[in-house]
């Protein structure tokens, strides 16, 4: 396994920057998205070029999600029952992955939410001014319904279904691997309208067994993966054991949390809840072989430092861990 980010572009400053901390593998996010075809796999190809001067390999690319949406909405219409229109969204997905599998990228990472994500005001401050991303189920509306018509939890699985159904076994036939991010964060039943399925554990559990392919995967966030359950520290390394164990995890996500069902802030990794070092000996364990990311990270008030100064402490403390399970024997 290997720190990597999804955060930072191709220019020469992100590729030096990534270069000087030591971050070797990236997932690129910034790619141009053509409504009628998908991407231009030259400009894939020119990005991965440039990134491998830097010696950084562009390993992954992201499914632009929050635009297949005709109509402007963040929610694809495949996940709003849209028959016509989610079926031309799909067949746009499926384009996007042979046209990755063109341009050598082995796996794009997509998420599966009929609801976007869910956050309330980041207080209190943390340390040093940091500004944490912050939910908590009891400030927030839990009334109003999302879409005029509820989705419940069947007609998500059958939409989810339907799609898999279409897109694994392209990305089967072209070897690219699915890495699928959990909604974030969880939510209960019928939270303004919608049954989200994909929250934590039990949906993925399910989501694994749909389509059953070597390219079928996870983009395993902990931190998700903390907010949905009751005790993270404790809960957290088996989620990594069973999907990790089953050879279905092609991405991390590593960031803490302090908190976890319903109330949490996302915290600097070395202060959360959960002992990083040990989902990090879970990783070990199951012989998990691809990125570690940062995902989000704190800011402060000091927005021009933030960026950089945030990510840098993240991949130190990632490279730091790696270090520690591999030196150490266990």
């Amino acid at each position: 396994m290997h720190v990597g980010t999804q955060h930072f572009t191709t220019t020469d400053e992100d590729l030096e920057y990534l270069e000087r901390y030591g971050v070797r593998n990236k997932n690129e996010n910034f790619i141009t998205f053509h409504r009628q075809y998908g991407w231009d796999v030259e400009e894939i190809v020119e990005k991965k070029e440039k990134c491998a001067k830097y010696g950084v390999d562009m390993e992954m690319v992201a499914l632009p999600m929050a635009n297949l949406n005709v109509n402007g909405g963040g929610v694809p219409n495949f996940l709003l029952g849209n028959k016509g229109e989610g079926d031309k969204e799909i067949d746009l997905v499926c384009n996007m992955i042979r046209q990755a599998a063109e341009a050598g990228i082995p796996a794009v990472k997509y998420y599966l939410c009929a609801i976007e994500n869910q956050r309330t005001e980041s207080l209190p401050l943390g340390r040093g001014g940091s500004v944490y991303s912050t939910w908590d189920l009891s400030k927030a509306d839990t009334t109003t319904p999302r879409y005029d018509s509820p989705i419940t939890a069947e007609q998500n699985w059958e939409r989810i279904t339907s799609f898999l159904e279409k897109v694994v076994p392209v990305a089967t036939e072209h070897k690219v691997r699915m890495a699928c991010h959990p909604c974030d964060p969880w939510l209960p039943p019928n939270f303004r309208g919608v049954d989200r399925v994909l929250g934590g554990f039990e949906g993925f559990q399910k989501f694994i067994e749909i389509c059953e392919s070597p390219y079928h995967g996870l983009n395993l966030c902990l931190g998700c993966m903390a907010e949905s359950v009751n005790v993270p520290c404790d809960e957290v390394p088996g989620i990594i054991r069973y999907f990790g164990s089953r050879n279905k995890i092609f991405l991390i996500h590593y960031r803490n949390i302090f908190g976890g069902r319903n109330k949490f802030q996302e915290v600097w990794p070395d202060e959360g809840d959960m002992s990083m070092h040990r989902n990090m000996l879970a990783l070990k364990e199951v012989g998990y072989d691809h990125m570690v990311v940062p995902d989000h990270a704190p800011g402060h008030q000091n927005k021009n430092r933030d960026r950089y100064e945030s990510w840098a402490f993240q991949f130190g403390f990632i490279k730091a861990m790696m270090q520690a399970v591999m030196d150490n024997g266990n």
